[in-house]
């Protein structure tokens, strides 16, 4: 035997039996009559108390039950003319609630009118619920799209590469530098997409310690080998790169193999080179095309290619962008500055304030 759903049947075998307790109990909770009762019994208690009081005095006192007897029934009339009022208002918010719940999108504005300070605060901690739902919402949109546009022009990029080694690959005798050159950007592609998503979903394997910099600019340019040659580009590194960076390895390996690759796509002849400025400054410096004025407050901008990635169309303009999310990440503040048909000059501020520790 189990209880029905509708709360007052129960199933035994092939016989029905009806359960009194059960609709009842039903009925006491799903009734706005009995809510009611139920959300007003101090109010309830407190007046059958006083006129309870109100008959033991006349008792014990021996007064006559007439003035009693009226001025309890005129009490009684105006506590229930008071109630009933109050059980209306009630029964027209529980519907109203209930019109609510039915609802797949709810307004706040929709709520019930009220005087009641309780109600106000909660309706008002609810709008509150709702606008900063609303923030989070329009940010995970953002992102979504963000994500779409993403996603969209990394299948279009990694077309390329994959039809050229397919052509390749038809060849008698095909070109193997080329077709490592190929498989070396569709590994470009792959990693900087699986970079992307830890960054917008949040670093969780972040390890920062102490390196040369002179390191860790080699392990990003040896990452890159295949791309200098390719393009026929020298690279010059400086030798004042002898000295130690707190970050984390990957993330600014990362950032330098980023800028690394845009200074050698954007560079037809010269070099590109790498040396230290200042105290605790890298600064990797091309004699590519150049940034435009205009162009050169967006550069971090997601999505924004400006003059040159309409130039080249397979640019997405996000490399730059993750660049400076990966900064903010390990506290590096870059900047970029670019004159056009000259270069352009990126520094990575690498220095940490010194802690007062006495």
């Amino acid at each position: 035997m189990s209880p029905d759903s509708g709360g007052g049947w129960r199933i035994s075998g092939s016989k029905t039996i009806f359960s009194p307790g059960k609709v009842w109990d039903t009925m006491w909770k799903n009734n706005y009559f009995a809510a009611y009762i139920r959300a007003k019994r101090d109010m309830e208690v407190l007046f059958f108390g006083i006129l309870a009081l109100e008959a033991v005095i006349y008792s014990l006192y021996g007064l006559p039950w007439g003035p009693s007897f009226y001025t309890m029934i005129l009490s009684a009339a105006l506590f229930f003319l008071i109630w009933g009022l109050g059980y209306a208002s009630y029964r027209k918010k529980c519907i109203r609630l209930i019109q609510m719940q039915e609802k797949e999108e709810i307004e706040s504005n929709y709520f019930p009118k009220t005087t009641d300070k309780m109600e106000l605060l909660y309706q008002e901690l609810l709008r509150k619920r709702e606008r900063a739902w609303s923030i989070h919402h329009a940010v995970e949109q953002e992102k979504r799209k963000q994500e779409d546009a993403y996603y969209t022009k990394w299948s279009h990029q990694i077309k390329t590469p994959v039809s050229v080694l397919r052509l390749l690959l038809q060849e008698e005798d095909p070109d193997t530098e080329t077709m490592r050159h190929e498989l070396f950007q569709i590994e470009q592609y792959i990693a900087m997409a699986l970079d992307y998503q830890k960054l917008e979903k949040g670093v969780k394997d972040l390890s920062l310690g102490h390196f040369r910099a002179a390191d860790l600019v080699k392990q990003a340019i040896r990452n890159l080998s295949e791309l200098f040659i390719h393009k026929k580009i020298s690279i010059q590194i400086g030798e004042d790169l002898d000295f130690t960076i707190l970050t984390d390895e990957k993330w600014f390996v990362f950032m330098l193999e980023q800028i690394l690759t845009n200074a050698v796509k954007y560079t037809k002849k010269g070099y590109v080179s790498v040396c230290r400025q200042g105290e605790g400054e890298i600064v990797i410096m091309d004699t590519g095309i150049g940034i435009l004025p205009e162009d050169l407050p967006r550069v971090f901008e997601w999505g924004y290619t400006g003059y040159n990635g309409r130039l080249d169309k397979r640019s997405t303009g996000i490399g730059l962008s993750l660049v400076k999310s990966a900064a903010d990440l390990l506290g590096h503040p870059v900047k970029i500055e670019s004159e056009p048909g000259k270069g352009t000059k990126v520094c990575i501020d690498t220095r940490r304030p010194k802690l007062n520790t006495g």
